[in-house]
């Protein structure tokens, strides 16, 4: 099945960290065809006054505002314009002259060598991008204002009956389009045309990329054909179009010889002056991720980019039937019983030792005296609001990094139940991980995280003791006692500000169960080696005991050979930390993915 709605590309992908979709080449539609040509002149907006009615969207993390304002009201009523502030980023070159001379500043705090200011830099560093769409229809408001996204899984049918109508009913104007093809606007920004009217098509720079740095390179290739509506449409007589804008983006390295062993250069012409053409030397892996990009967006011109691949559909929850998960897992787990009590108990503790055959992680043999003292001070009820639940939709929330810029915030918090891992923020990232917290699984070393700030006061933090010293660090922190600071791969904090009551110890049957059943590793092993699951995979598991409907989000790892993609959403760590950490993570993924095959857990991300 094809996916309605693949990944945008890298910079729309930073710009829609909040749900933003960054302004690009279709909002010169609303300039009409008169529109400048990437010159410098001074200009002036095409409008007089502006009154600002709404903040459509704004992202403080990508330093971009969506303003919806009333113009020209002194001749009538006014007219809608949207106008889009943008910080626009810092170029190399230029940075030395923000230090240069005496900059004015402003002190914010200063702390032995440590010093923060607020800098005000010269007129010529401090410009804002800004583009305006005036006069603004009702449909370029809805297009800019704020909007849950969904990813949509289509079938050939579904866009028949459903894309298809939609798209020939929007009747959106693609004028810019035809003055990019006809030469009659942004002729000096084409970067190379193959004027073939079948096969060929124009090359140019997207208004995303400022055309300074390769870091945010960003091409569209817009199609002298006629009559693609969408990436959908595009059949086998449609490759020599394709295999022209793959061959003839390769084409352009200047002078040198295809076969000459430096790097290849990537000639762009200079549009920001009238300086000798541009030589840009990206190593081969950018230029292919170039070329990927422009065969996925070089259909956007025929449905105008009003229409986004994350479209907004009317939401539909899903329908929830009780012991759902219990009935497709039981498949993993065969004679898979919900009895277990999800956290230890002290009565279990108390008169008689709970017998277990195994240590720590998967068992309690050997722990029980210092288990006791934490149940002792803790506590293992689950909240009425859940219990009292006919059906409980969960979801799990990841760390991986497909969920930055997902915008699936809003998403996670209309689930019952939101289970989060270790130090997982979310204060800033509210916007693609919502703000909920039901249940967050820790152990000691990943307890660096202030309870107060990134959860909810009710929320329930629950130990995964991995060995008995965590039972100790747990102890020291709820008593106030003296700390412990050896036996950790990892110094955990040694102050934590949590109230007793919120904490709960998670039955180390389900460690057991994940290992044994879901990555068939034996329960015995030798010290040096002690493999286990990972707290994600353990937190699956929990909620497929737990819950009626399980979703996931934020799974997965980097392929082994993507060395510098980073692993999690919030930290630039990749898959390198792993390394001797006991987590086999190929054999993880192919759990989850059976778990995905088999309809117990549905993922809300890509997998």
């Amino acid at each position: 099945m094809a996916d309605a709605a693949p990944p945008p590309s890298k910079r729309k992908r930073e710009v829609a960290a909040a749900g933003d979709e960054a302004p690009g080449t279709e909002d010169k539609e609303a300039k009409g065809a008169g529109v400048g040509n990437g010159t410098s002149a001074p200009a002036h907006l095409p409008f007089s006054g502006f009154r600002v009615q709404k903040v459509l969207r704004e992202s403080a993390r990508d330093k971009i505002l969506f303003l919806h304002g009333k113009v020209n009201e002194a001749s009538g009523d006014g007219e809608d314009a949207i106008v889009i502030l943008e910080k626009t980023p810092f170029q190399v070159e230029q940075v030395a002259q923000l230090l240069t001379g005496s900059p004015e500043l402003q002190l914010q705090f200063s702390n032995d060598i440590y010093s923060t200011y607020h800098m005000f830099p010269p007129r010529q560093l401090s410009d804002v991008k800004t583009t305006v769409v005036y006069p603004a229809t009702e449909k370029h408001l809805q297009k800019y204002l704020r909007q849950d996204l969904h990813l949509v899984r289509e079938t050939g049918r579904d866009y028949k009956n459903v894309t298809l109508p939609h798209l020939e009913s929007q009747s959106l104007s693609i004028q810019w389009v035809h003055n990019i093809l006809d030469k009659k606007a942004e002729a000096d920004r084409i970067v190379f045309e193959n004027p073939d009217p079948s096969d060929g098509f124009v090359l140019i720079p997207d208004l995303k990329w400022n055309q300074q740095q390769l870091d945010d390179l960003y091409l569209i290739a817009i199609c002298h054909r006629r009559g693609i509506r969408s990436i959908r449409d595009l059949t086998a007589e449609h490759l020599p179009l394709l295999r022209n804008i793959l061959r003839e983006g390769q084409v352009a390295r200047g002078s040198r010889d295809v076969s000459s062993p430096q790097e290849p250069c990537f000639p762009l012409r200079n549009m920001i002056s009238k300086s000798p053409p541009l030589c840009l030397c990206p190593a081969g892996w950018k230029l292919l991720a170039m070329l990927a990009l422009v065969l996925v967006i070089m259909v956007l011109y025929s449905i105008s980019r009003e229409d986004s691949f994350y479209f907004p559909i009317p939401e539909k929850e899903e329908s929830c039937l009780q012991g759902e998960a219990e009935r497709k897992v039981s498949k993993l787990f065969g004679n898979y019983s919900r009895d277990q009590p999800i956290f230890l108990r002290l009565k279990d503790y108390f008169w008689v030792k709970t017998p277990s055959a195994y240590e720590l992680p998967y068992g309690t043999k050997g722990s029980e005296d210092l288990l006791l003292r934490v149940l002792a001070i803790t506590s293992y009820s689950i909240p009425e609001s859940l219990q009292s639940l006919k059906c409980c939709r969960c979801v799990v929330v990841g760390n991986g990094h497909r969920l930055r810029n997902s915008s699936l915030g809003e998403a996670i918090n209309k689930y019952d139940m939101v289970i989060r891992l270790n130090n997982a923020p979310v204060a800033g990232y509210e916007g693609d991980v919502g703000s909920k917290t039901t249940m967050r699984l820790f152990y000691p070393e990943s307890a660096h995280f202030n309870p107060k700030v990134e959860n909810n006061p009710d929320t329930l933090l629950v130990l995964v003791a991995f060995k008995a010293m965590d039972f100790h660090w747990i102890e020291t922190i709820l008593s106030d006692k003296k700390r412990v600071r050896k036996g950790f791969w990892k110094q955990p904090p040694l102050i934590w500000d949590v109230n007793p009551k919120q904490i709960r110890i998670l039955n180390p049957f389900f460690m057991e169960i994940a290992a044994e059943k879901l990555l068939s590793l034996p329960m015995q092993q030798p010290r040096k080696i002690k493999q286990k699951p990972t707290t994600g995979l353990l937190a699956i598991t929990l909620a497929l005991h737990l819950c009626d409907v399980v979703h996931i989000a934020g799974f997965g790892y980097p392929d082994a050979h993507n060395r510098k993609q980073t692993i999690h959403y919030y930290e630039q760590i990749t898959l390198k930390s792993m390394a001797g950490s006991g987590h086999n993570v190929s054999q993880e993924a192919l759990a989850i993915k059976r778990m995905l095959e088999i309809g117990a857990v549905k993922n809300l991300t890509y997998f």
